[in-house]
């Protein structure tokens, strides 16, 4: 299956170039940008009609820290059966098995946010039987760095309790994600493979807003089955 990998677009989706012959989308979240949900709607169902026209067999989507709309309800999953939406939660398709979860640690007033010390039973939930994991944010030392902004030191923001379950339990084979953009110096949308997992930072917006990414394409091959089995 290639799967073409996006997140952050940020309402600048149309400045994407869609890959010729893959099998499968996944956005990590953050298709809008307004904080308000009645002024995210707007921008969101604008990402979502796009989205859903993708000429793409299976569309993929776990909301961000800015689907504001999204999480309250505004923009139901029912009006767009061609995505699937994965609100911490699975799906498996050509043999693969998809987790989705939205979560991220919290800072000002966003959607799907729990403090630092809650998200440990959340990765605790997530299955170990997935070959494809989505967060919207990063796990803790692996591309997520951007400057303090009291001392303009670089910094790991993502969470380290999802650093451990996905290279101590999970092990998928891949796991995307968002939210941490590149920024002057930073760089942190890219590919990295640790211990047998590829890690992709797909942020295709940078911090100020401007498509500089267009995502990444990826084979991925289903689990061979043991020899005997049925």
């Amino acid at each position: 299956m290639k799967i073409w990998f996006i997140s952050d677009t940020h309402n600048e989706h149309e400045g994407l170039e869609v890959p010729a012959e893959i099998d499968a989308v996944v956005h990590c979240g953050d298709e809008s940008i307004a904080r308000y949900p009645a002024l995210n709607e707007p921008e969101a169902r604008a990402f979502f009609k796009w989205y859903a026209a993708l000429q793409v067999p299976l569309k993929v989507y776990v909301p961000g820290n800015h689907s504001t709309a999204v999480e309250q309800g505004l923009i139901r999953r029912e009006e767009y059966p061609d995505i699937q939406f994965l609100i911490h939660e699975s799906l498996e398709a050509q043999g693969l098995r998809f987790f989705g979860t939205p979560y991220t640690p919290e800072f000002a007033d966003w959607a799907y946010m729990k403090p630092r010390r809650g998200l440990g039973p959340v990765w605790k939930s997530i299955p170990a039987e997935v070959d494809i994991l989505i967060t919207h944010g990063p796990p803790k030392g692996i591309l997520d760095v951007t400057k303090d902004f009291d001392t303009l030191e670089l910094i790991h923001v993502g969470s380290q309790s999802l650093t451990r379950q996905v290279e101590e339990r999970i092990r998928p084979k891949v796991h995307s994600f968002g939210h941490i953009h590149d920024e002057r110096g930073v760089r942190n949308y890219g590919m990295l493979v640790r211990d047998g997992i590829r890690f992709i930072n797909c942020s295709c917006c940078d911090n100020v807003g401007r498509l500089v990414n267009n995502g990444f394409v990826v084979e991925i091959k289903p689990p061979v089955a043991p020899e005997g089995s049925y």
